[in-house]
């Protein structure tokens, strides 16, 4: 069996940071071509290239420790980093399909082979050549530099490579993140549970992600212990980031933490003062246990305390619900129109009516666009919200945002 090959030079960036550990598969220029020196039956059984001999390079290594397994070791095991490393293109892949890795989908091993080696490949494509060490760097680590292999289903445009130097992992289709790389597959079921710590270990955009999370929905910076945590939870699922990111704000929004800042929140802007602890922890344990936060609103404008605080005049108790819920004064006939309605309503019923108006929604979707997203919402978008929150709860908003890209991309501007 043969390829065809071009001699035509290519660059291409790998991934922008989407599918594994600290910049996975970031900024090295990938280029790479297919063919095989093992003959056609290896093409289509990488096992057979890879793991027929046992061969421990000299060491002396048990046959079941992997420096004598004939596969090579990942590349965030030796270089820190799933990424291939410099002076290495990307040379094919193979995958495992139903991979509990990526959440049951399959999981892509890409090699990355030594570039422009100091030996001529001849039709082969691929060559050892005296300028690549071959070793292993211990008796538990998988060999480098020694396979002469290469797959043919990814940038076939180089004409020779040299040996594989590490292999790089992924939940994400190689063609995806590669235009260059086909859709031919090959699939070895045998590596299935072929892994490393340093594989699941959370990416820079994961982490970005968290920090973006405890600032908006907390108010405060990380704590080692949870970024480490939540990152874990991340890097576990891979093959769902975005479902996993909404998952993760979702634990924020529900936690303890946030419905202490919402109490506090609704106590500075109804009463102008934070709630004593008796007080903060009855409303946490009630919106733990599902009370509506504008039902808290609503309480805390409607109390005798705000009343008090106003003077206890129902023309000034009109003028601050409008200031603090509207963040506006309002018209002589409105003041007129709520006063007449406290003798039918209460004042928790005009309370009511005014946090919920369309009015005030507008204006909490307004303050959630700026405080997840750091602007104002399109007036379609605005729109949409409003009638949500109608009946729904306004965190439905936030948790839609955290789920989306432009979070994503502000969190990595922000602390990327």
């Amino acid at each position: 069996m043969t390829f065809s090959t071009t001699l035509t030079e290519r660059a291409s960036t790998f991934l922008d940071r989407k599918t594994g550990r600290r910049s996975f598969l970031t900024r090295t220029a990938m280029v790479g071509s297919a063919l095989t020196a093992a003959g056609a039956d290896f093409v289509l059984k990488p096992n057979s290239a890879y793991a027929a001999v046992c061969s421990c390079n000299g060491r002396s290594c048990n046959c079941t420790d992997l420096c004598c397994d004939g596969y090579t070791e990942f590349c965030c095991q030796i270089y820190g980093e799933n990424a291939c490393p410099p002076n290495t293109l990307l040379a094919g892949w193979w995958k495992v399909d139903n991979s509990s890795y990526c959440a049951g989908s399959a999981r892509y091993y890409m090699d990355c082979n030594k570039a422009s080696p100091a030996c001529a490949c001849g039709s082969s494509g691929v060559c050892r050549g005296s300028d690549t060490t071959c070793q292993c760097r211990q008796c538990g680590n998988r060999k480098d530099g020694c396979t002469a292999f290469r797959y043919g289903n990814c940038n076939n445009h180089v004409a020779c490579v040299g040996p594989i130097m590490c292999r790089v992992v992924t939940c994400t289709k190689p063609w995806e993140i590669d235009p260059g790389c086909t859709t031919v597959a090959r699939t070895d079921n045998n590596t299935r549970h072929h892994h490393r710590p340093c594989l699941s270990e959370p990416t820079e955009e994961q982490l970005n992600f968290i920090e973006a999370l405890y600032h908006d929905f907390l108010g405060r910076s990380s704590d080692a212990s949870g970024r480490d945590y939540w990152g874990d939870v991340l890097a576990g699922g891979a093959g769902q980031p975005i479902g996993l990111r909404d998952v993760v704000a979702s634990s924020f929004a529900f936690s303890i933490e946030y419905a202490t800042t919402v109490v506090n929140g609704l106590y500075q802007l109804a009463l102008d003062r934070r709630p004593d602890s008796s007080g903060k922890q009855y409303w946490v344990d009630q919106l733990l246990g599902g009370l509506k936060p504008r039902e808290l609103a609503v309480e805390l404008f409607g109390s005798d305390e705000f009343y008090a605080r106003v003077g206890k005049d129902d023309a000034t108790f009109i003028t601050e619900l409008y200031r603090r819920v509207l963040g506006r004064t309002p018209s002589a006939s409105e003041r007129s129109y709520w006063q007449s309605a406290i003798a039918d309503s209460g004042r928790g019923g005009v309370a009511r009516s005014l946090y919920q108006s369309v009015e005030s929604r507008r204006r909490r979707v307004s303050a959630l666009y700026q405080r997840f997203l750091g602007r104002q919402p399109d007036t379609s978008g605005r729109d949409y919200w409003v009638d949500v929150i109608a009946t729904r709860e306004d965190i439905s908003v936030a948790l839609y945002i955290t789920a989306g890209p432009e979070y994503l991309a502000r969190a990595q501007r922000r602390f990327g």
